[in-house]
């Protein structure tokens, strides 16, 4: 997951969501009814890009053609996170002080102008990075979507030091 703030990558590594600092680039919807304003309509065309280190990492398009009425129906899997902290200690470095298997616990989810449509994705081969082995082989439905949540426990479904 790209970020683009210290904050956000420190409290995604407690959570244990693998994050890097990156520049994320994306276009923005006004509510002011206007054809410059990207309305979030069908036919309407976003974008977002994503780069680091002065390399794009990946570019996603999407052009809407209808909202989605429930998207409890399509965004309601459950977020399992592995939270793993090595020890750097000379001589504990093969026994991590954090190995666990957690459930994302969200409340307030909150989603609104929840649209699909056709999408692309491009996940470039970019040197010293590894992102390009997690590509996808086809791409299927995009969705462009404004959501918020806070999370509020991290039970731990496997404690793997235990």
């Amino acid at each position: 997951i790209f970020v683009d703030n210290d904050a956000a990558l420190a409290r995604g590594w407690i959570q244990g969501y693998p994050k890097k600092l990156g520049s994320i680039f994306q276009t923005r919807s006004f509510t002011a009814p206007n054809p410059a304003a990207a309305p979030v309509a069908k036919g309407s065309r976003f974008g977002a890009s994503v780069s680091a280190h002065g390399e794009r990492m990946a570019t996603a398009r999407i052009q809407l053609e209808g909202a989605v009425p429930d998207p409890t129906k399509v965004f309601n899997r459950p977020t399992i996170i592995r939270r793993y902290f090595p020890q750097l200690t000379a001589g504990r470095q093969d026994k991590p002080a954090v190995n666990e298997l957690t459930l994302s616990k969200m409340d307030d989810l909150t989603f609104s102008d929840v649209w699909s449509g056709s999408a692309e994705l491009t996940i470039p081969e970019v040197a010293g990075e590894d992102m390009h082995r997690i590509a996808p082989q086809r791409v299927g439905r995009g969705f462009r979507f404004s959501m918020s949540y806070s999370v509020t426990d991290l039970p731990i479904l496997r404690d793997y030091l235990a």
